[in-house]
């Protein structure tokens, strides 16, 4: 299967819409950090800019249509900062460098590059954080990153039998709904039970992925406080996507992506999620 291009207009209009695409609460773009103030206000182009390290008038000049020579590597720095998929990210650099004619180039060669792409990104600042916190707080973020449009993101660890702890990176409006409906389904579980609600131990080795179907291998208990409780048609809390992380030194934990209503994770979602995941457990190992 092949990716072809398609003509998508001028190159600062792709820059323009992605960069409007970028989701206001993401606290990362790329490797650069937004500062707080920032965080739930839409992407600058002054952030652009020092995201992707240009000057704020070359970013500018980019996004106006003026000619202005770039280079692979900026090009790259841009398509992770943009969050771009395979095609955008080929169409990137086809718009970009007008001299590289109509490209086509593998899809499954597109989404390899484009994961380690995602991939060589997190683990920079996944080798940065200095404490289990800081590094789970960021791979969860990386993902959120990835999934772009998750109505919830948080990670979790294990803070001894049954008992956890789960802070948000992304909330867009569902984190109170979770909280009530996590007390109601705890409400006369056993410790054991309550690891069980939080797929551990069906999710015991680090970067095993696995989503809401899972409750199928639980204790009719968990089967039941889940159904009555997270799967409620009322509460709409939808579809999710966990992933281990498990260092050698007794840290269990991991990272949970949830949709409202039905939603499905692509196989290369998954599989960059597991990486991921892996790859925190190595880094607090």
């Amino acid at each position: 299967m092949r990716v072809a291009l398609e003509d998508d207009g001028p190159l600062q209009l792709f820059l323009r819409e992605r960069r409007h695409r970028i989701d206001p609460q993401v606290r990362h773009l790329g490797d650069f950090a937004r500062l707080p103030v920032r965080w739930g206000r839409p992407v600058t182009q002054e952030e652009m800019a020092e995201a992707i390290g240009v000057s704020r008038v070359w970013y500018a000049m980019l996004e106006s249509g003026t000619q202005v020579r770039t280079s692979p590597k900026v090009l790259e720095r841009l398509s992770a900062v943009l969050m771009l998929d395979p095609a955008e990210r080929v169409r990137l650099f086809h718009l970009a460098v007008p001299e590289l004619g109509r490209l086509e180039v593998g899809a499954q060669s597109a989404q390899v590059l484009a994961a380690f792409t995602v991939v060589r990104a997190a683990t920079k600042r996944l080798w940065a954080a200095t404490t289990e916190l800081e590094a789970l707080e960021t791979i969860a973020e990386e993902a959120a990153g990835i999934v772009g449009n998750a109505d919830l993101v948080f990670y979790v660890r294990r803070l001894g039998e049954g008992k956890w702890e789960w802070p948000y990176v992304v909330d867009r409006g569902l984190a109170q709904r979770n909280d009530e409906a996590w007390k109601s389904a705890t409400a006369g579980l056993t410790p054991a039970e309550i690891d069980e609600l939080v797929f551990y131990p069906q999710l015991s080795q680090p970067g095993e992925i696995g989503t809401e179907t899972i409750y199928t291998l639980t204790t009719p208990a968990v089967r039941d406080a889940h159904r009555e409780t997270f799967g409620d048609p009322k509460l709409n809390l939808g579809s999710l996507l966990h992933a281990r992380v498990r260092s050698r030194i007794g840290l269990v934990g991991g990272f949970t992506i949830k949709h409202l209503g039905g939603h499905t994770y692509p196989a290369e979602q998954r599989a960059i999620m597991s990486t991921l995941a892996e790859l925190t457990s190595v880094a607090l190992s």
